[in-house]
């Protein structure tokens, strides 16, 4: 019997995905992964932690091997590595998964676990204007640059998404559960999916 449940978060930016994420796994006491996943990708791949991050995402979607982030790796193209990445990423999900219940935010991995009897995928998203706003005010991000940069994160992560999973980013047909967090507070929030994950706990007990 596999009572495991996986909680998959994907987000807009600024919309509380990971905050949702971290308050969940706390509340639940299961493990929560994030930028972890990718830490641990760059490692085996030999590259800085930093390297995969949104902020190195180029207009393509792929992690750019260009300025600041050019670690010597002229040698390999920017598709390679992305795909590298993703492959990376989505071996160190299967294995960790294997293990116990989580909740795992981004990385794909709602389509990545779609077969997975316990996956409950989430999607949050929210008005723009309070995205930008809470950007601004929770990441510091620049008040004239705000707009911009809320906007280019999220077109960046739908090319990678949509790329890799050949889904379209935000689709509700591929999510379990949409939070639209413009009118749910992150502890209404996390209060629905605790009531969601016990659901499906007891599902998974009885099969």
């Amino acid at each position: 019997m596999n009572e495991k449940v996986l909680i998959t978060i994907s987000r807009e930016y600024g919309s509380y995905g990971r905050e949702i994420g971290r308050r969940l796994a706390k509340r639940l006491n299961i493990a929560y992964y994030d930028k972890e996943i990718l830490e641990n990708a760059a490692e085996q791949l030999g590259v800085s932690k930093t390297f995969f991050s949104d902020d190195n995402l180029n207009e393509s979607g792929l992690f750019s091997l260009s300025g600041r982030m050019n670690y010597g790796l002229k040698n390999l193209t920017e598709l390679s590595l992305s795909t590298n990445a993703y492959d990376t990423a989505r071996q160190i999900i299967r294995d960790l998964v294997a293990k116990e219940s989580m909740v795992l935010v981004g990385r794909c991995a709602n389509v990545i676990l779609k077969d997975e009897p316990g996956i409950i995928s989430v999607y949050c998203y929210g008005d723009l204007e309070d995205r930008v706003r809470r950007v601004i005010e929770e990441y510091g991000v620049p008040k004239a640059h705000a707009r911009k940069v809320v906007l280019d994160t999220d077109r960046k992560r739908a090319k990678f998404y949509e790329y890799y999973t050949h889904r379209k980013w935000g689709d509700i047909d591929d999510f379990d559960v949409s939070i639209n967090t413009s009118k749910r507070t992150p502890e209404e929030a996390v209060n629905l999916l605790a009531e969601v994950f016990c659901e499906k706990q007891k599902h998974l007990s009885k099969a």
